[in-house]
């Protein structure tokens, strides 16, 4: 499967989270992670311990975006779900060197109203502190609870290694007592060769994923009868591309968390770009764009 290959998101709309968001000094807004709950956006950032709460059709809402500040938390986050069998919000710290070159991804945990309750461990080491989870979700399977982390680089590595497309890595997690034990691996099919792998997102039977540095997302529909962690999909799924300019040059360079709005819909959000990337980046970061599938 050609990551540069398939049809094209179409655009519905989109805009700079900076312009929705009034009465602040804030100039920065690196959103990372997305989750729709109960008719509005929830979406968190990288640089700051802050949660925005938005409709995602905000032109013609009455509602106006609420920009919440999480207390006795960390100093930002990569992504967020929410666990509805406790009630509570599960926001992602990327990971926090627990030893000699080992580090541990964190969930900071929230009540439904964001009043802090806890910090818990992910056990799964990781070697590198910048390349760590990305996404997180929780999959209902086999009549169990299980929350999946997505490694961003490919085999969990990081470096030359990690962006060696085909070997996409989603770790599978279960909650033993207040922490997370590791319990096995989902293998994206081969077929997916993604540089990167940023967030992921559950809708229908089916497990989305989200590259930044290949500004695509792929999809795949799980086995309903319920596959090994290593088999879980029914085929090598779909690709579908983020639009591109007139020379077929990435303009959504920033992808950072992805979710479902159903009839088709989905929404991405966008981190700030980086100082070395083209102009072409910079129009569309720190963003909330809506999208729909193609017919």
């Amino acid at each position: 499967m050609n990551p540069d290959k398939g049809p094209f998101l179409e655009l519905v709309h989109e805009a700079r989270i900076n312009d929705l968001v009034k009465g602040t000094d804030d100039e920065h807004f690196e959103a990372s992670g997305v989750y729709l709950k109960d008719g509005y956006l929830h979406i968190i950032f990288d640089d700051n311990p802050s949660l925005l709460r938005i409709r995602p059709d905000w032109r013609g809402s009455t509602d106006e975006p609420v920009l919440l500040r999480l207390k006795d938390t960390g100093a930002g986050y990569e992504d967020i779900t929410f666990q509805s069998s406790a009630g509570h919000w599960l926001c992602l710290i990327e990971a926090v060197k627990t030893g000699h070159d080992t580090y541990l991804a964190g969930i900071d945990v929230f009540d439904e109203s964001f009043s802090f309750l806890r910090k818990s461990w992910l056990h799964f080491p990781l070697k590198g502190g910048n390349k760590g989870f990305e996404g997180l979700s929780i999959m209902h399977h086999a009549k169990n609870e299980y929350l999946l982390c997505i490694c961003e680089g490919n085999d969990c590595k990081s470096g030359a290694k990690g962006a060696k497309p085909g070997k996409g890595r989603i770790q599978v997690f279960q909650q033993v007592a207040e922490q997370w034990e590791h319990g096995g691996t989902i293998k994206l099919p081969k077929a997916v060769r993604y540089r990167d792998y940023v967030s992921l997102a559950l809708h229908n039977g089916s497990l989305t994923v989200l590259s930044q540095a290949s500004s695509a997302l792929w999809t795949g529909h799980i086995r309903s009868e319920g596959g090994e962690w290593d088999d879980l999909f029914e085929d090598d799924g779909r690709t579908y591309l983020f639009p591109r300019d007139e020379k077929g040059r990435s303009i959504y360079c920033n992808l950072e968390g992805v979710a479902w709005l159903g009839n088709g819909r989905l929404v991405v959000v966008s981190d700030k770009a980086k100082h070395e990337q083209p102009g072409r980046c910079t129009r569309k970061d720190q963003s909330i764009h809506i999208f729909t599938l193609p017919d």
